[in-house]
């Protein structure tokens, strides 16, 4: 009976010694998100653009079928005289996310129809393959996060390697790559930095014309503090990438190469939790060779970030920044 009890406390402590060597093995092991592509491992250039491309997509139409859905509610409230209690806790909800306040409901919903509106998939893709060097840099890998989003209160994202003396900021991460889409959107459409896009944007609705990624960009000018020469590259990668994109036809390549983006002032935002609001500011850069050969170089700090080759050229060049 001895034995046989004694047999059983070793058959136990083997077992948990086994479950123990497989956690720590787990909480060493690479950290790199489960469902993230290796990007790096792609050697052919076209290859490695459409399967960047081909993952973000799934979550780009996901994110967008959403603002659409909220802005056909928008237009459904703006026709009628009253709404019910429902509609305007609806309402309300809404105008909470995208911090709007307005004296009526016709009035929120009027500035809510500014803000809860799509974005193209030029634009965004464009920029997430900036970011991240094309699926490639650690935050990408590690947390999802594909559009060099910051957070500020501790232990909500990766720390960078190279933060600055008495930076508190962190580099976001998310569960998934459709959360770190949808917070882009909602960022790009609520932040006050990103008014000027919206205004494009409006203008664009007025005049019955489509969503134009080149006439966008130029409302990008507070997203990098290299403000025009980022506006620059994002619209070149817009250009070069074409071949890539759903609506060809519906883009005009022309305002690309628009010399003059919006300037305004970056309208201080306040310090932000996860998963509701992030600001957003480039973390990891490419250098894109004249013969497409693609590499990764990190980067912690906004500047020295992305391209900075004029649009008239067909392939942008990515100045390297130290990790």
């Amino acid at each position: 009976m001895q034995k046989k009890i004694t047999a059983l406390i070793l058959t136990a402590g083997i077992g948990l010694f086994g479950l123990y060597t497989v956690l720590q093995f787990d909480n060493t092991a690479d950290t790199e998100k489960s469902d993230v592509p290796d990007f790096a491992a792609i050697s052919d250039v076209n290859a490695k653009k459409t399967a960047f491309f081909n993952y973000l997509q799934p979550a780009f139409d996901v994110v967008t079928a959403e603002v659409l859905a909220e802005r056909a509610l928008l237009t459904t409230w703006q026709t009628k005289a009253t709404l019910t209690t429902d509609e305007q806790a609806q309402l309300q909800a809404m105008a909470d996310m995208y911090k709007v306040t307005a004296d009526t409901d016709q009035q929120v919903i009027t500035t809510l129809l500014a803000q809860v509106d799509v974005i193209p998939e030029e634009l965004v893709f464009s920029q997430s393959a900036n970011e991240t060097g094309w699926g490639t840099s650690r935050f990408a890998k590690e947390g999802h996060n594909f559009f060099g989003q910051w957070c500020f209160s501790k232990g909500c994202g990766i720390v960078p390697n190279q933060r600055d003396q008495g930076a508190d900021h962190e580099v976001a991460s998310f569960d998934s790559i459709e959360a770190s889409v949808r917070s882009y959107f909602r960022n790009i459409n609520r932040n006050q930095s990103y008014l000027p896009l919206r205004d494009i944007r409006s203008e664009l609705r007025i005049n019955d014309e489509s969503i134009n990624a080149c006439a966008l960009a130029a409302g990008l000018i507070n997203y990098s503090e290299r403000k025009e020469a980022y506006i620059t590259e994002i619209r070149a990668m817009i250009r070069h990438n074409r071949k890539f994109w759903r609506d060809n036809e519906n883009t005009d390549y022309r305002l690309c190469a628009a010399p003059k983006p919006i300037v305004t002032e970056i309208v201080p935002e306040e310090s932000i939790e996860l998963p509701e609001t992030m600001t957003l500011t480039p973390d990891s850069t490419t250098i894109e060779t004249a013969n497409s050969a693609l590499t990764i170089v990190e980067s912690d700090k906004v500047t020295d970030v992305v391209e900075n080759e004029p649009v008239a050229t067909e392939e942008p060049l990515k100045k390297a920044a130290a990790e």
